[in-house]
Order: structure tokens, then sequence, then C-alpha cells
């Protein structure tokens, strides 16, 4: 058995909480965290998910590391942009609005057909993540952005060193895991195997970022929010159920008023403890967000 990232052989067994047939290992010398068998869902279980179901609209809330990347001074001019399962939200959108060049890839064809037909990225490709690197022939990519990708992949090692041939000299990869050191992992049922097999943390991200031939210019983590607490303790004060009933056609105005109301009061609970939170810890965030640019020999 060796480690995903950095090839050791060196690993210990963890008595991590898993999924029937599946174990979790830790590199000693790289420090992530994998599944055994490194052994991934297929593009078929990826379209049955309910996590993956397609929206009839474009998902109109760009995440945290979207938001960050959005900020960044390299990305502004026309870039040569290459997002790396783009998944189906308005980031794509709003990279051809800052006049960004997009190309898009994912392993799920609706996932690409929604791309094309309603965000109109017309370069987007339903395929394998290393498939597409090789067989690349065009211009290279000023910025390669891989959001929450890195933890499905059964060669990561691979896939982070075979990126440097279809990326310019002075470009940068942009990527996000889920922060494994973030408040009770292990209630989280989508971060297991087959969804996803690696658990990372700053420091084995800028280690296998590093022995990659990148140089890390920054590595963070994402504020403790109160989505982080309302995905841990899923407390909705009658808020889904209410939801349900009005999706089914009650909307009586005791019912929305309930909602409405119900709603308020669970955004202002997960605030104020995100609140307490962010005073006693600042590691726990849910995702962790790195730029890097390739190493000049």
């Amino acid at each position: 058995m060796f480690c995903p990232a950095c090839g050791s052989h060196d690993v210990e067994r963890l008595s991590y909480p898993s999924v029937p047939g599946y174990s979790y290992y830790r590199c000693r010398g790289c420090d992530l965290v994998f599944s055994e068998p490194m052994k991934g869902a297929h593009k078929e279980w990826y379209e049955r998910s309910e996590w993956y179901n397609l929206p009839e609209e474009v998902l109109g809330n760009l995440r945290w590391y979207e938001r960050t990347f959005i900020q960044e001074d390299f990305i502004f001019g026309k870039k040569k942009v290459l997002n790396i399962g783009c998944g189906r939200n308005v980031f794509l959108k709003k990279l051809k609005e800052m006049k960004c060049d997009v190309t898009a890839v994912d392993i799920s064809e609706r996932i690409i057909e929604f791309t094309k037909n309603t965000l109109g990225i017309r370069d987007a490709y339903a395929c394998d993540i290393l498939e597409f690197i090789r067989g690349y022939r065009k211009e290279k990519f000023d910025v390669i952005v891989s959001f929450e990708v890195l933890e499905h992949l059964e060669y990561p090692g691979a896939f982070i060193r075979e990126l440097e041939s279809i990326m310019e000299e002075d470009g940068r990869i942009v990527l996000s895991v889920p922060n494994r050191e973030r408040i009770m992992p292990s209630k989280d049922v989508w971060d297991y195997p087959p969804h996803h097999l690696t658990r990372w943390n700053t420091s084995c991200l800028r280690n296998f970022l590093e022995d990659s031939g990148y140089v890390v210019e920054r590595i963070i983590i994402s504020p403790f929010s109160a989505e982080d607490l309302l995905a841990v303790f899923r407390l909705y004060f009658g808020t889904r159920f209410l939801e349900n009933r009005i999706k089914s056609g009650d909307k009586s105005p005791l019912i929305t008023f309930a909602f409405r109301a119900l709603f308020k009061l669970r955004v202002v609970f997960y605030n104020i403890l995100a609140v307490i939170g962010r005073s006693f810890t600042r590691t726990k965030g849910l995702n962790i967000y790195a730029v890097a640019r390739l190493k000049v020999l």
C-alpha cells in the first residue's frame, strides 16, 4: 500500500469511522488521510446522486471559495481559465462576465449539457480529468480552477503533476478541499467513500503542492459559518416541514407567516452561534482554499 499523493509506503491505519468495504490510512510522510481501497464513485453514481441533480435554474449563490477567487488580483484582464469539476452554478457565468475565456470539464454529461445550454459555455467537455489533460492540444491556461475535486480523485498525485502540461509557465492553480479539522466532520455523510476518498488539512495540502513542483502563494481556511453549524446540527426549527407544505401547494397566510418567522429565527440562531464559535477557533471552517504557481527552475 502507498500514499496516493506522495507515493510513500510509510502509512498507518486509523480508527476513523468509515463505511463498509473501506478503511482509512494516514501517510506519515505528507500527512494525507486516504481510503483503502482508493476506488471512487462511477459516472452513473454521480448522475443519480441527489447532490448533483440539476436545478431548473442556475444556482445563484457563490460559495466562499468562489467569492474568494473572484477577489484575486491575478484574474483581472482577459485570462484563459480552465474550471475542472465545474458543477452547475453561477460561478462560470461570473467568469464570463469578467471577460475570461472559460473552458469547463466535468464527469457528468448532464452537467456539461447544462453548462453549454443554460450557462452558454461552449468549450465544455464531459470526460475523465486525466483523459482531458492528456488529450488537450490547444492554447495553455493562465489559471486552472479545481474546487472540491481533489478529494474525489483516485489519482491526486498524477492529476496535480500532469496539470503542468496544460498550464502557462506563469500560470496558477487555485483549488479548494474540505477541511478535515472542521467541527465534527464525522457527521457529514457526503465526506465518505466512494464520494470522497481523501481528507486534507492545511499542512498536507501544502506538502502535496510543494512536493509536486508548485510554489504555494497562500492557503486559508474559510470562516466558521452558520452554514457549517446547520450542516452539523441539522436543527431546522420546523422550516423544512413548512417549506414542503408550501411546495405541495399549501400557501395559506398562516403557513407562509410561520415559515418566514421560523426561517428568520433559524438564521439568527446559527449566526449567533457562528460568531461565538469564531471567537474560540480559527481552524474549524468547512473549506481550505489554496493558490499555487509552478516552480521556476
